[in-house]
């Protein structure tokens, strides 16, 4: 029987895409991998989000902070996506809506606070536990100035996204948690936007000049495969001088509809 990976890669186009890619993804139950230069290190933008979301949830498991616990906010905020940065006067917010925030509108103020929280450590031994060989969070988002480099690979990327997805990342009540703002993210131009009616996508973008990735889940009312389409060294105009938009988007969501063909 011809399974999820034969079919990908019978469909699957990847010569002559825009910029530089990195490919990843797998059925989750036939758990072979399709791979594309998946281990080329790359500005892992805001793709590492989904990392930092698993480990502040493994730290809500452990009693080392609580969901509804208030994260004070420091007075100076990250630039780029997001709304806390537009608010001085909300000084404190729950984990539980900074990580939602984190995720559903790549807010990086509220990134931050959340690494501030948990440490980067704890963000380094969960990227290892995970498999993740060549992720690395050393800065705070938009934090230019500062030492070190958040780094990651499109293997790296669907290994986060495998064991979210398998239950391996966190227990069940927070596997679900997890899942459930990831289902809610509100930029949907890359892997979801060519998905049938009834598909679905669990997925976390990231974007800087001349760089779009998107990482995700993919399936029906479960997730059945991931994947992971990291693009940079873009130098079309829309891509070199805006974070919207732009022929890498537009190849991202291709793959993400191929992807949940090859599913059968």
């Amino acid at each position: 029987m011809v399974g999820f990976a034969e079919r990908l890669r019978a469909e699957a186009v990847f010569g002559g895409l825009p910029g530089r890619i990195g490919f990843a993804a797998w059925d989750l139950d036939e758990r072979e991998p399709v791979l594309v230069d998946a281990e080329r290190v790359v500005h892992a933008a805001s793709t590492i989000k989904v990392l930092i979301m698993i480990t502040a949830l493994r730290a809500v498991h452990e009693g080392r902070l609580g969901l509804d616990a208030e994260i004070e906010l420091p007075a100076e905020r990250a630039g780029g996506f997001g709304v806390l940065r537009e608010l001085p006067s909300v000084t404190t917010i729950s984990l539980r809506d900074l990580i939602t925030l984190m995720i559903v509108i790549s807010d990086n103020a509220a990134t931050n606070a959340v690494i501030d929280a948990v440490g980067f450590e704890a963000i380094r031994a969960c990227a290892a536990d995970l498999g993740c060989t060549a992720t690395q969070v050393q800065r705070r988002l938009m934090d230019v100035n500062a030492p070190g480099r958040n780094e990651t690979t499109a293997l790296d990327q669907a290994r986060v996204l495998a064991a979210l997805a398998g239950g391996s990342a966190l227990p069940p009540e927070l596997t679900e948690h997890a899942l459930d703002v990831l289902s809610r993210q509100q930029v949907r131009d890359r892997l979801p936007a060519l998905l049938p009616d009834g598909a679905q996508c669990w997925n976390k973008t990231g974007e800087l000049l001349g760089l779009r990735h998107d990482v995700g889940l993919i399936g029906g009312d479960r997730p059945r495969a991931v994947v992971a389409v990291l693009v940079d060294e873009l130098t079309d105009e829309r891509s070199a001088a805006s974070y919207r938009g732009g022929p890498a988007c537009d190849a991202i969501a291709s793959l993400g509809r191929v992807v949940h063909r090859a599913l059968g």
